[in-house]
């Protein structure tokens, strides 16, 4: 069966968006999709003071991230606006584990790299306080377009959706559930895609 990586990005539990993750992996397996889950609050994810050659630094958790990005047929990366962009332990997980050579290369005389994470597709949802409509714009919805374009999809990840869930800030129960039901047809979808994308998969 196809296989997903659920990243939660929250630095902190419990939170919305580890409630976010537990919607859309069981939406996933309801459909026969195979789950593999990490929260980053449970992860070390050390200061980044030099680059090391090669695969130096994947170990401990960051080992475990880059051996689940390589498992993955899709990735679901799910975490909070804080001023603007991720939290800085995601970020710093970006840094490290996402390495020239492994997930990425360039190539003699191509301004751009060749992303040897290819064949893989990804969704990013993003939790805020910042209307949907004010993200776009206020902002020209940067955030996404970063992290779509200079990470994922720098990489090899193709198609990259996004979720934009908001208003977080003063919400009620029912709104709260009505986000959550929102990212249960977002999985529904990406779990059909899957299936079609990955055939043989759900053979095995």
């Amino acid at each position: 069966m196809p296989n997903c990586l659920i990243l939660n990005g929250h630095p902190l539990s419990p939170s919305f968006s580890g409630a976010v993750a537990n919607r859309y992996a069981e939406t996933l397996e309801q459909r026969g999709i195979k789950v593999r889950r990490l929260d980053i609050s449970e992860m070390t994810v050390p200061e980044m003071t030099t680059r090391k050659p090669g695969s130096a630094e994947l170990t401990g958790h960051v080992g475990e991230f880059w051996e689940a990005m390589v498992w993955a047929d899709h990735v679901m990366v799910v975490h909070p606006l804080w001023w603007g962009s991720m939290p800085a332990k995601l970020k710093a997980l970006f840094d490290i584990g996402l390495q020239s050579g492994s997930a990425y290369r360039y190539v003699a005389n191509k301004p751009l790299p060749l992303g040897l994470m290819a064949g893989r597709s990804a969704r990013l949802v993003v939790t805020s306080d910042t209307p949907n409509w004010f993200m776009a714009s206020f902002y020209a919805n940067a955030h996404f377009r970063t992290v779509s374009n200079q990470i994922l999809k720098f990489v090899g990840f193709k198609p990259v959706h996004i979720s934009h869930l908001s208003v977080l800030r003063g919400a009620t129960s029912a709104h709260l559930e009505k986000l959550l039901t929102r990212i249960s047809a977002d999985a529904a979808r990406d779990a059909d895609t899957l299936k079609t994308a990955h055939p043989k998969k759900l053979a095995a």
